[in-house]
């Protein structure tokens, strides 16, 4: 019964071992084959199909979309432009220019030097120079910056600059005819206004003052600006406070400059010697009525109303009771 058993169970293990012979050999296979190629791979090898993986997993993924759009690259801000050069040295030669806001290709970054590609330039920057990657994504979304500019060759640059060079001397042209336009249509209308003036009274136009007609031009403002509403009279008084202070060595020595005086006729002044942009719409518009250049020319002719008098203001505001020599003309005491 014992050896029954026994052969019962050797027999059991021959099939056994028989029906897993199909099964054994493919392992014992699989293991001497992976060890074998384990044996002939190098780590080069590995590497090169790790890095190709890489790429086939950015590929899958969208370069773009999983490292952003300024992935290897970098941004030029300097101004006017940062110059490329052939060499990772100062006095190298020139290769290029990238102007600011100026998108490059990071190549190479060493030593503090960065190889960049950008249009038709290629060569070395300080890296210092550049905002990189992240940085210049940054800066961009900051700044707003839709549109980067590429490099250029120093042969490009140097076209470039001449073009717009030329289109900068051209708009200065332009603009310097349209001002000379400007000022000679303003002389005539001016002239205009004069020449009406003095053929519509009925006193003779003898300057004994030498003024422009400019100057002219701003007296007949300013009595608008201070007289507008006023009688003739007071028209006429206020030109001869502004002459009077012409001619007197305490006042400045031009019509335009005693106008223009900080603190002196009130809101005429931009407090640096010029109109007030209130009073420089006035002169834009010009005197509200042909009354206020008849007085300038009459005083400019001569005729006095308020003698040496240099101030005025209006009788409301006026303490005349500490006044021991004045005249009062409608609203206006003059002293």
């Amino acid at each position: 019964m014992k050896l029954r058993s026994s052969k019962a169970a050797c027999c059991f293990g021959v099939v056994l071992v028989l029906a897993m012979g199909p099964v054994l050999p493919t392992v014992t296979d699989a293991k001497s084959t992976y060890e074998q190629h384990e044996s002939t791979i190098t780590d080069t090898e590995i590497k090169v199909a790790s890095f190709s993986s890489n790429v086939e997993d950015h590929v899958s993924l969208g370069y773009q979309e999983e490292h952003g759009a300024f992935y290897k690259k970098a941004l030029a801000v300097s101004e006017p432009y940062l110059e490329v050069f052939t060499e990772c040295k100062d006095d190298a030669d020139v290769a290029g220019r990238l102007y600011s806001n100026t998108l490059v290709d990071i190549l190479e970054v060493d030593n503090g030097w960065t190889k960049i590609s950008s249009g038709n330039c290629m060569g070395y920057v300080p890296s210092s120079s550049l905002l990189f990657e992240a940085e210049a994504e940054q800066l961009a979304e900051a700044m707003e910056i839709s549109e980067f500019l590429t490099g250029y060759t120093l042969e490009e640059a140097e076209i470039k600059e001449a073009e717009e060079e030329a289109a900068r001397q051209a708009e200065l042209e332009r603009l310097a005819a349209e001002a000379e336009a400007a000022r000679l249509a303003e002389e005539a209308r001016i002239q205009a206004i004069i020449d009406k003036t003095v053929s519509g009274t009925d006193f003779t136009y003898n300057p004994t003052m030498s003024l422009s007609n400019e100057e002219i031009y701003i007296l007949a403002c300013i009595i608008d600006w201070e007289a507008a509403y006023q009688p003739y009279e007071g028209k006429l008084a206020v030109a001869n406070v502004v002459l009077n202070r012409l001619r007197s060595s305490r006042y400045p020595n031009s019509v335009s400059a005693v106008v223009y005086q900080r603190s002196q006729f009130s809101g005429a002044s931009d407090g640096a010697g010029g109109p007030s942009s209130r009073f420089q719409a006035r002169l834009n518009n010009g005197p509200r009525n042909d009354e206020c250049m008849t007085a300038a020319l009459e005083a400019l002719s001569g005729k006095n109303n308020v003698g040496n008098y240099t101030a005025f203001r209006t009788v409301a505001s006026a303490n005349i009771n500490a006044m021991s020599d004045f005249m009062i003309i409608g609203d206006h005491v003059f002293y």
